[in-house]
């Protein structure tokens, strides 16, 4: 066998496979460099859809507190209206969302749908309802979009872990977070005290005997 690789036609056929090789090395090597520069673009593209949801997500977090927490005001009836106008979302259009990871991705594009499920909700407290103080709404409206408040918190907790993107900055005293978890503790708290209510009175109602008609 290396008698073959001495003479002519071995010396001939080594040449062959070292420029062989050598071919595929440099196409190898080619590839490499395509596939790492459309690895990087991808994760830049990501980090820069991420930074854009961060803040998007961050002003709906404000929107949900400052609709937590309006202030109400009486109409010319003496019924509470709302001062403040109820959250919206619009998530960035232009963004490549399948550069997220999957469930991230999934609970993101399904945001504006919760939203626009809350206020359908809304709609409906809204006709069980009735004035002066409209208590369904107002504590529907409360605990709801304290929960959507959440859920953007979240959300970028999620982001910022991913992409190592600093959390958005925060005056002192202003803490969505606590608070809304305080909002959705208070209220549920009142609704289980109501239902403790409303099943004594029911209660109380069953242990009387049924009036016999003549």
């Amino acid at each position: 066998m290396l008698e073959f690789w001495k003479s002519d036609i071995g010396k001939v056929a080594l040449g062959g496979v070292i420029a062989v090789f050598g071919q595929l090395a440099a196409t190898s090597v080619a590839w490499l460099k395509e596939w790492r520069f459309a690895a990087t673009k991808e994760r830049k593209d990501a980090e820069y859809l991420a930074m854009r949801l961060v803040l998007v997500l961050d002003t709906l977090v404000g929107a949900c507190y400052n609709a937590v927490h309006d202030p109400l005001r009486e109409d010319s009836e003496g019924a509470l209206e709302s001062t403040v106008l109820d959250p919206t979302l619009t998530l960035p259009v232009d963004g490549d969302y399948k550069a997220l990871p999957r469930s991230l991705m999934y609970e993101l594009l399904s945001m504006p749908n919760k939203l626009d499920g809350i206020k359908e909700g809304l709609a409906v407290a809204a006709e069980d309802s009735f004035p002066p103080d409209y208590h369904e709404y107002y504590e529907y409206r409360e605990e709801h979009w304290s929960k959507l408040g959440l859920k953007a918190l979240e959300l970028i907790d999620a982001l910022c872990r991913q992409y190592k993107i600093p959390p958005p900055e925060r005056p002192a005293y202003y803490t969505p977070r606590e608070s809304f978890r305080e909002v959705v503790a208070k209220i549920q708290d009142a609704q289980r005290e109501r239902s403790a209510r409303n099943a004594a009175i029911i209660a109380k109602l069953n242990a009387f005997p049924p009036v016999q008609s003549e």
